[in-house]
């Protein structure tokens, strides 16, 4: 009976990270044909934290994004672009702290506490497209990330999340997939 509760409690705390989206309703996203990503977003911004972001991160992002946004029937045309796509990494940090109290028999009140702390690194990562003209963010979606994984188990990591991100990309009229263009 008791494992049977630690296997619910395991299963209750296992993370899952929901997209979180939001777009203009007023405007028609399949108007828009080209698109430049943003070249600034390529640009390490957290020193601090050179196994989250770092070049190989930022590229395989911004890999990613083109790829959807040519999924999404948008030619990158860097001369005269519609839209600017783009992404960021933020990481927060948090502190937190645990005490160990230790009860006394004698005295029959919390004797002593012992404090441990331990920081947490939280990634979020965000994608989104801004009219190029207006500088206005047309649609933007995030995800809690984790990008301290090992190359060959990150590159399909952050291209399945952008996939994901760009799921909830209000495009209807869709390009095909650059695989079955390569079948061709």
């Amino acid at each position: 009976m008791i494992s049977g509760f630690l296997l619910l409690l395991l299963f209750n705390c296992a993370a899952t990270s929901e997209v979180v989206y939001d777009y203009n309703l007023e405007v028609d996203f399949n108007q828009y044909d080209t698109y430049v990503l943003c070249i600034e977003d390529f640009t390490v911004e957290h020193l601090n934290y050179p196994q989250l972001d770092n070049d190989l991160v930022r590229q395989t992002i911004g890999d990613a994004v083109a790829l959807e946004m040519e999924n999404k029937a948008h030619k990158t045309n860097v001369l005269n672009p519609q839209l600017q796509a783009g992404f960021r990494i933020i990481i927060s940090e948090e502190t937190v702290e645990f005490e160990n109290c230790e009860h006394s028999k004698h005295l029959e009140y919390w004797e002593s506490c012992t404090i441990h702390e331990e920081t947490y690194e939280e990634e979020t990562l965000i994608v989104y497209v801004a009219d190029f003209e207006t500088n206005k963010v047309l649609w933007h979606a995030s995800v809690l990330c984790e990008l301290n994984k090992p190359e060959k188990k990150l590159i399909p990591y952050i291209n399945g999340l952008v996939k994901d991100l760009f799921d909830t990309y209000p495009k209807t009229q869709v390009g095909r997939n650059p695989d079955e263009q390569k079948e061709l």
